[in-house]
């Protein structure tokens, strides 16, 4: 059986129940070395060559035990500009496509 390759992240509570409603169907993450070691695939030069491919998103609420679990339709590097040539910290960033909640856990006295 093959296992499913999952992307961890932490939300505050406005976007998780935003996400938890189906109000919210992209995620934004910064364009900084953390997220590119998380997100992006990088050469030997530390050059962006693509994006991480994940089946599905965990999202956790805060530091609870409030979570759900989300499709990941994809993820683009989106710069401010399009006549940028070179992606940097300043001019772009991360977005997560959302597709459908797969599972909710712990998440009944969220009211949603």
């Amino acid at each position: 059986m093959n296992e499913r390759k999952e992307l961890y992240l932490i939300l505050t509570k406005e976007w998780f129940l935003k996400i938890l409603s189906g109000e919210k169907k992209e995620e934004y993450r910064d364009f900084t070395d953390r997220y590119i070691k998380r997100l992006a695939v990088t050469d030997s030069k530390g050059d962006l060559i693509d994006v991480q491919k994940y089946d599905v998103i965990r999202f956790q609420l805060g530091y609870s035990k409030k979570q759900m679990i989300v499709e990941c339709r994809g993820i683009l590097v989106e710069a401010d500009n399009k006549d940028d040539e070179e992606f940097t910290t300043d001019n772009c960033n991360f977005v997560i496509e959302l597709g459908e909640i797969i599972e909710k856990i712990n998440c009944e006295s969220l009211n949603i």
